[in-house]
């Protein structure tokens, strides 16, 4: 439907209030009723893309591929994002700009919520967090195959997977025996006021994903000070420094992840240091003013670029 009711509607704010350039917040969706409205009302405007990932799907060459190539930037959160569409749809790379995300400062390390650790049964215990969506690329039938191995070995610990998503049941029912002594809890969905306390409920984030175009979890977790065990895949060595703020693993290697965890788990003073040396790399690099002043920077980039090229030559 957006091809065909969004263009009259772009022209009617041209028409109204004309404006320096388009900004496309969805390749799928907005991207081609924008570069539509561009040519069918000869809008003298630059299009700028915002793009995240590619999920797997038989539409990405007609759609997204042909979106990227036909407007004039595309604005990502990671240079893996910039790979993945050179490897999988061809796309050149000098038609994107990386601009990382930012995390909110009220991110922010804090004491244990007492309310939150009574409410699931953790006070005493330490804890190993999974904060995200439950869905297939999250890698959560490895996280819990992983998490086996922890608890054989630590059975002070506990898992805490705290998310929504169509896998929720059959996750349940894949962990019913954890569930039942305790080991693994499973909250549902938490609301977005809330995530702060949960990031500071737990001892380390685990968060083994196959793919991510930048990783909120990952880098709100490292913002409240967190250690974080995360995928060596997709953008997240991008966002956490192997042996600095935690390390990277192989998601498919459950035994290495499991050890990794468990010294974690059992060496408070070393989650203290790395998780202060996770704060520092989001207060340096992960700021939503850094990503914003970059953004804008590109958007006028591209205008003044858009200005020159049709500027009538002398």
């Amino acid at each position: 439907m957006a091809p065909l009711v969004l263009p009259p509607a772009i022209k009617r704010v041209w028409d109204a209030t004309p404006f320096d350039f388009l900004r496309v917040h969805s390749l799928r969706y907005i991207g081609p009723a924008a570069l539509l409205a561009r040519r069918r009302y000869r809008l003298d405007v630059p299009i700028v893309a915002h793009h995240h990932h590619l999920d797997p799907h038989w539409l990405n060459p007609l759609i997204e591929g042909r979106v990227m190539r036909a407007v004039e930037r595309v604005v990502v959160g990671s240079e893996f994002a910039v790979r993945q569409a050179v490897a999988e749809l061809g796309v050149p790379a000098e038609r994107f700009a990386v601009v990382p995300y930012g995390v909110d400062a009220r991110f922010a390390p804090g004491p244990r919520p007492a309310p939150l650790a009574r409410r699931w049964g953790l006070e005493g215990r330490t804890v190993a967090l999974f904060l995200g969506g439950l869905k297939a690329r999250k890698n959560l039938f490895g996280l819990l195959d992983t998490w086996r191995l922890v608890a054989a070995e630590r059975p002070d610990a506990c898992l805490l997977v705290c998310g929504a998503g169509p896998l929720l049941e059959p996750l349940r029912r894949r962990a019913a025996d954890l569930v039942e002594a305790r080991r693994a809890i499973f909250t549902g969905y938490v609301p977005e006021r809330e995530k702060v306390d949960y990031y500071n409920l737990a001892d380390v984030l685990f968060f083994p994903s196959s793919l991510e175009g930048f990783g909120f979890s990952v880098a709100e977790a490292m913002s409240c000070g967190l250690p974080v065990v995360a995928s060596n895949r997709g953008s997240l060595p991008e966002l956490l420094a192997d042996g600095e703020g935690g390390v990277l693993v192989d998601p498919d290697d459950r035994e290495t992840a499991a050890r990794r965890l468990a010294q974690l788990l059992a060496d408070a003073p070393l989650r203290q240091k790395l998780g202060a040396l996770n704060r520092e790399r989001v207060e340096a690099r992960f700021r939503w003013d850094r990503c914003a002043r970059a953004t804008k920077k590109i958007y006028e980039d591209v205008v003044d670029e858009w200005r020159r090229r049709r500027a009538p030559a002398r």
